[in-house]
């Protein structure tokens, strides 16, 4: 089963063992059709079945069951939310997983120049963390001055400008 982190189980809320919730993708509505989760944290995974989502602003309120005060949720804090990937956020056209985005092979003028290892948020626009068959690692944008066609079936991102490679 193919999975996707969708948030991130930011502090306590209240007293009766609500848990904050960052979206990942500032989708909200996903949330509230979840059974269970599965909280990660360094390396450790746990399952829990959600008693109760509602949407918060911004974020999610989860209540997941055994954690039921804020003290019970201190060891689950800053943990991942893992789900199936059917179970998150659908896409709209041109949006990708970041993890789907992870390992595809970058491709200039018909030849793998390298590959994509990481994805990094950053103020504007993600940057891909790529290697290339150099071994160099570089920090390219993306957004359309830098990146092309991406087509996440054949594992491939298009690089529109060379610069990265000198």
């Amino acid at each position: 089963m193919e999975t996707l982190v969708i948030g991130i189980l930011q502090r306590s809320h209240g007293v009766k063992g609500f848990v904050r919730v960052k979206s990942l993708s500032g989708e909200t509505a996903h949330f509230l059709r979840l059974d269970w989760v599965v909280l990660r944290k360094e390396g450790q995974e746990t399952r829990f079945e959600v008693e109760q989502a509602k949407v918060s602003g911004k974020d999610v309120l989860l209540k997941l069951k055994g954690i039921d005060s804020p003290e019970a949720s201190l060891p689950y804090l800053s943990s991942e939310i893992v789900v199936p990937k059917e179970k998150a956020s659908p896409l709209k056209k041109n949006e990708y997983y970041m993890g789907d985005l992870c390992r595809c092979a970058l491709i200039h003028r018909g030849e793998v120049v390298g590959r994509v290892v990481s994805v990094v948020e950053s103020g504007a626009s993600f940057l891909l963390e790529a290697e290339l068959v150099s071994g160099k690692m570089v920090l390219i944008p993306f957004v359309d001055a830098w990146v092309g066609e991406v087509k996440i079936e054949d594992r491939t991102i298009e690089l529109r400008n060379p610069e990265m490679l000198e």
